[in-house]
């Protein structure tokens, strides 16, 4: 019997025991297993000779000489695709993927980031593959277009499949200090997303960070895209373990460093979003 390994929406992708990957639709007739073509958000897979194509069909992975087995094509869907590991899926799933590109893009000597530029991402506001919304726009509003009415930013960079993460306005005056900064980010609330909200910790702000900018949070669309006041520092929620009269805070001209709780900076809130179809909620 074939084993589910990824889900993506309504389809499922299996893989039965000589390796032969097949795309099914869930809850329907299966469809004839050979010489298929199934069309998705995430792009087109083709049986024969498994075919995997960004939302440009111009874009295409061909790897017909030597058929994907489980192991690759569970990673090549995972790292390319909006796929995920399917319930109850057999074989170890997906622990992680590789980190984003800086996009530093000069280079100041062989072999440093702006040589290199590795990491995942076509460039660092588009994405390798569609999100739900069927574009590759790394940032969307809840909407999947960008006019950010709501003042929420989607980073579909963070979509797991289930869930994303999505970034509202920052605060603007008066700064307030730490506890403050994480009250007011607990109790944020606009539109129908009342609740859930909270201030962000190192990590989920480290990856939107812009290295070929001066001010490193400072570009479409936080800035006046979104309504944002343009700040220098910004409260996040992770304190620092040597000094726990400490927390971190983003600078924007020199990333993430540490500052004491009592003093005053601006805030602004994250909050994961749970995505069926192009709803969130």
């Amino acid at each position: 019997m074939a084993k589910e390994i990824y889900k993506s929406g309504n389809y499922i992708v299996t893989v039965d025991a000589d390796d032969n990957s097949r795309l099914f639709p869930i809850g329907k007739t299966v469809y004839d297993e050979y010489n298929s073509v199934f069309r998705l958000t995430e792009g087109l897979i083709e049986d024969d000779q498994l075919v995997i194509s960004y939302a440009d069909s111009t874009n295409w992975v061909d790897d017909s000489a030597s058929a994907y087995t489980e192991s690759t094509l569970r990673t090549f869907l995972r790292e390319n695709t909006g796929f995920r590991p399917a319930s109850g899926g057999s074989g170890a799933a997906p622990v992680g993927a590789t980190p984003l590109k800086t996009n530093q893009q000069i280079s100041y000597l062989t072999g440093d980031d702006g040589d290199l530029q590795t990491g995942r991402q076509v460039d660092f506001l588009t994405l390798p593959s569609a999100n739900p919304f069927g574009t590759t726009e790394r940032f969307t509003d809840v909407l999947g277009g960008q006019t950010y009415t709501d003042k929420i930013a989607i980073d579909w960079t963070t979509y797991d499949g289930n869930t994303v993460l999505g970034f509202g306005q920052n605060s603007g005056n008066p700064k307030v200090n730490w506890d403050t900064s994480v009250t007011n980010a607990a109790s944020h609330s606009v539109g129908t997303y009342t609740s859930g909200w909270r201030l962000p910790n190192v990590n989920e702000v480290f990856h939107l960070f812009d290295y070929n900018q001066t001010y490193l949070l400072y570009y479409p669309p936080f800035n006046t895209t979104m309504g944002w006041t343009f700040i220098f520092e910004f409260w996040l929620s992770t304190t620092k373990a040597a000094s726990t009269t400490t927390a971190y805070q983003i600078f924007l001209t020199g990333g993430i460093v540490s500052s004491t709780k009592t003093n005053t900076k601006q805030w602004f809130p994250v909050r994961t979003f749970t995505v069926s179809g192009t709803t969130l909620t």
